[in-house]
């Protein structure tokens, strides 16, 4: 494997000047010591068994009872999603996985790489919700992850690498999010693999020193194309948990009888993680009001943990009068699914509309990875959502970049074009609602998938790390 720093490409010394500026700004800015060890611990997290993630301690612990750390950052929902596909399959293994979230280390680097998330989600909602010349501005900016960027990313490691203080080395470290997998690096890990997103190759999503993995055959042959050496680059399949894709070729079978058995749709809206989709959803629901209050379809929309798109959302509904239950807790979630599976008869009339709406971030972007199993159709912005096996409709993409997320699930068939007008995606409704051919066909397709492999990237990257 190549080890050489940026893989031995040339960044150019302007690049590197204003790296090292903005290197020497942020160290200076959050007061950034990296003399100043983090004391670290691992605790339960509640919603996972078998699931640990690391914190801020008093003292540090010396010896981690993990197999793996997974890595990840809670910028928006993805990272997070893709982190959950890993140590579910981890955990199906009977292993320990520890989660490494670096935004959850209560420190000063922490907060330096939060306040740049947080202009990430304020630039991305205001590009959704204003359109025009912002949401073009910001579609460039998303789209331009040169060399530059990856080199600044890499120094900045350097000075993040106290987020893994004390932490043994010789534990395999899967990064779902570059900045993790760099700073592992950085630290001295021996085994770093890092989960490539989106479908949209750029430099800054890399991890010089590790094995990069892609979810696409033409990702791969553009990463060649930038440069990276075949030794630190591999195809491995889309990022999907354990439970979803074991059970994809079922789950589709069971949609298809459901098409047959002519039962109201099921689609489940997504919200994203920055949470800027929620004009474009208001008026979603203005226009298929009538096919909500016939019953015709079923709506399903995970706000996460977005209170104030939820109070929109209720008062909308109530403005049209839609009737509307909320889930808003993990329990209630679990006896929800339970309650509509695909294998349990509807025991009363269904609400037109459940929200569901949470307190926390782990059970906000788990509720979708739940609901899919019940879902008919998924409608979401194509993010790392558009890599998994269920029939989905594309609505507004935030940022240039995810554009061709949804080029890749099209060439699957299993999900539509984009549709960035609401009127594009009420059209879309009411084909896979009305002419059950093409919904069978996505689903069909979604069976092909799953029999050639597609969907299991996460698993096969938790095998080559593991080595089992």
């Amino acid at each position: 494997m190549n080890k050489e720093k940026l893989f031995g490409l040339d960044v150019g010394n302007l690049n590197k000047a204003y790296g090292n500026a903005i290197k020497a700004f942020m160290l200076m800015r959050y007061k950034i010591d990296t003399n100043n060890k983090i004391p670290l611990v691992s605790k339960p997290i509640e919603f996972v068994p078998g699931l640990e993630q690391v914190f801020r301690g008093e003292i540090p612990n010396k010896s981690f009872d993990t197999d793996v750390l997974v890595g990840t950052i809670r910028m928006g929902y993805g990272h997070h999603r893709m982190a959950y596909s890993v140590y579910s399959w981890v955990l199906q293994k009977k292993l320990k996985p520890l989660l490494h979230d670096l935004l959850a280390i209560d420190s000063n680097e922490a907060t330096a790489i939060k306040e740049v998330d947080s202009l990430y989600s304020q630039f991305s909602r205001a590009s959704s919700e204003w359109g025009g010349i912002t949401e073009w501005a910001w579609g460039q900016i998303t789209a331009q992850g040169n060399i530059g960027s990856l080199y600044l990313s890499s120094i900045l490691a350097e000075a993040y690498k106290n987020l893994l203080s004390d932490i043994n080395t010789s534990l395999p470290y899967i990064s779902t999010y570059p900045l993790n997998g760099q700073i592992a690096v950085e630290s001295g890990f021996k085994s770093v693999h890092q989960l490539i997103c989106d479908n949209f190759p750029q430099y800054y999503l890399l991890v010089p020193g590790a094995m990069n993995y892609v979810q696409s055959p033409s990702s791969y042959y553009k990463y060649i194309e930038m440069g990276v050496p075949k030794e630190n680059l591999e195809i491995a399949g889309h990022w999907v948990s354990e439970p979803i894709a074991t059970n994809a070729k079922l789950d589709s079978e069971a949609r298809l009888r459901r098409i047959n058995q002519k039962e109201a749709k099921r689609i489940l809206l997504a919200i994203g993680g920055a949470g800027a989709q929620k004009n474009y959803t208001l008026e979603l629901l203005d226009k298929i009001k009538d096919k909500l209050k016939s019953s015709e379809i079923h709506l399903y929309i995970n706000v996460g943990d977005h209170k104030g798109i939820y109070e929109s959302l209720l008062e909308k509904l109530t403005e049209l009068n839609i009737s509307s239950t909320t889930v808003s807790s993990f329990k209630d979630l679990l006896q929800f699914t339970e309650d509509h599976s695909f294998h349990n008869k509807e025991s009363k009339k269904p609400f037109a509309v459940t929200l569901f709406c949470f307190e926390k971030h782990f059970e906000a972007f788990l509720t979708t990875d739940h609901l899919i199993r019940i879902s008919d159709i998924m409608a979401t912005k194509p993010s790392e959502l558009a890599f998994y096996p269920i029939p989905k409709l594309f609505i507004r993409r935030v940022g240039d970049h995810e554009a061709m997320s949804a080029f890749r699930s099209m060439e699957l068939g299993e999900g539509t074009t984009e549709c960035r007008e609401v009127n594009h995606a009420v059209e879309m409704i009411k084909l896979l609602t009305e002419q059950d051919s093409i919904l069978t066909r996505m689903n069909e397709c979604v069976i092909k998938n799953f029999e050639d492999g597609i969907y299991f990237g996460s698993k096969k990257v938790v095998e080559q790390a593991l080595k089992i």
